[in-house]
C-alpha cells in the first residue's frame, strides 16, 4: 500500500472492527498491522515478514488464526497518524519520529525493542560544495520525513552548532521528503531538482559509487557527539499492548529473531533486503558487507537514546527528555544494559 492510499485508508476507516483502539478488552484483535521503510535500518522487519517469524510467534502465543497486514511507508509522518487512529498497530521509524510521539503522548507510545544504529550522511552532487555550509539555501535536501527524521533533526542540530540557536530552522527551507530509493533516483536526474540526499545504508554508498561528483558532506554521528546511537525503532501504544498482550508479545519475540536472524545470516538477509527492493543490479556479497559493516549494528538493546533525545530537545523537536532510557521502552526490555 502506498502512502498516499494509506493516508486515504486513514481518513475513511470506519473504527471498530479489528482494530486496537476498538476492540474488546477481553479479546485480541484478528489482524495486526505493521508498517516498514525502505532502508537497511529497517531490514529487521523485512526479516520478520519474509520469515513469517510474527506467524510463527503468534501461533506459539495460541493465536494461529491472526492474520498479518503489511504496509510500506517512506517515513514517520503516516506512521504517526496510524498508530494514533489505531489502524496502524505496530511501526518501524527513527529514533526521531518515536522521540517526537513519545512526548507527544506522554509516554502513551513506547518502543517494542532497539532495530539498528548506524551512520547517516549527507550527500551531494553539487560541484565545489565540500561541506554543509557550502550548500546554497535554494537547493533541496531529500530526507525521510521533513521535521521529524533523523536525517532532518540531524541537519537543525548540525545548524545550531554551526550558526547559532537563531538558525537551528536553516535548511527546514531545503529539506523535502522522500523515501530513500526515490531520493537515490532523484539524485541520479539531473532534471529532478534534488541534488543532495541525507541517507541511511546502503544507498551513501551506491550514490557515492555511481553518481559522478556524489561525495559525503556531513555524518550525522559527528554533529550527535560522535557516538553511535539508536537510528530505528519499532514502536506501538500502550493501548495496544494493553489490549492484546499476546499479539503484542509475538510481534517483540519476533523482533528479537529477526535481529538473531541478520547476525547469524547477513548473506541470507542480504538476499531478503535485494529482493525487498526488487534490486538486482546490487551483489548479495557487497549488500552483507555493508550488514557486517562495523558501523552498523543490528540489536534491540537501546544505545545512547537518552543523550540523542538531549540533542533533540536542544533543537525544539521534543520538550522532555526522558530520565531514564526505560521511561522509553516497554518492561520487557527493561532487563537488557541499555542507555
Amino acid at each position: 500500500m502506498t502512502e498516499t492510499r494509506f493516508r486515504t485508508f486513514l481518513a475513511g476507516i470506519a473504527l471498530g472492527t479489528s482494530l486496537a483502539f476498538a476492540s474488546p478488552a477481553s479479546a485480541e484483535v484478528s489482524e495486526v498491522t505493521l508498517a516498514n521503510q525502505f532502508s537497511l535500518s529497517h531490514l529487521p522487519l523485512m526479516i520478520m515478514k519474509d520469515q513469517q517469524f510474527i506467524e510463527k510467534q503468534l501461533a506459539a502465543q495460541g493465536l494461529p488464526d491472526t492474520k498479518v497486514n503489511w504496509i510500506s511507508l517512506a517515513g514517520s509522518s503516516a506512521m504517526i497518524d496510524g498508530l494514533l487512529s489505531g489502524s496502524l498497530h505496530v511501526a518501524s521509524t527513527g529514533t526521531s519520529g518515536f522521540a517526537v510521539l513519545w512526548d507527544k503522548t506522554k509516554g502513551q507510545v513506547k518502543s517494542l525493542g532497539a532495530q539498528a544504529y548506524n551512520v547517516l550522511n549527507l550527500v551531494t552532487r553539487l560541484p565545489g560544495v565540500e561541506k554543509l555550509e557550502d550548500l546554497p539555501l535554494d537547493t533541496k535536501i531529500a530526507v525521510p520525513a521533513v521535521g521529524t527524521s533523523p536525517q532532518a533533526l540531524a541537519l537543525k542540530i548540525a545548524a545550531l552548532q554551526k550558526f547559532g540557536p537563531d538558525q537551528i530552522n536553516r535548511f527546514d527551507q531545503m529539506t523535502v521528503t522522500m523515501a530513500h530509493p526515490d531520493a537515490y533516483a532523484a539524485l541520479q536526474s539531473s532534471g529532478s531538482g534534488v541534488d543532495s540526499h541525507f541517507t541511511a545504508p546502503p544507498f551513501e554508498v551506491w550514490e557515492t559509487a555511481r553518481i559522478d561528483g556524489a561525495k559525503v558532506i556531513l555524518s550525522a554521528e559527528d554533529v550527535q557527539g560522535g557516538e553511535p546511537a539508536t537510528g530505528t525503532v519499532l514502536m506501538a501504544t500502550t493501548k495496544f499492548r494493553d489490549a492484546n498482550p499476546k499479539t503484542f508479545t509475538a510481534v517483540h519475540e519476533a523482533l528479537k529473531d529477526s535481529v538473531n536472524f541478520i547476525n547469524e545470516n547477513p548473506e541470507e538477509a542480504a538476499k531478503i533486503y535485494l529482493a525487498a527492493l526488487n534490486n538486482t543490479k546490487d551483489s548479495v556479497e557487497e549488500t552483507a558487507k555493508l550488514i557486517a559493516d562495523p558501523r552498523m549494528g543490528y540489536t534491540v538493546t537501546p544505545t545512547n537514546v537518552v543523550k540523542l533525545l538531549g540533542l533533540f530537545k536542544d533543537v525544539g523537536a521534543i520538550k522532555t527528555v526522558p530520565e531514564d532510557w526505560k521511561d522509553l521502552f516497554f518492561p520487557e526490555l527493561h532487563e537488557l544494559s541499555g542507555n
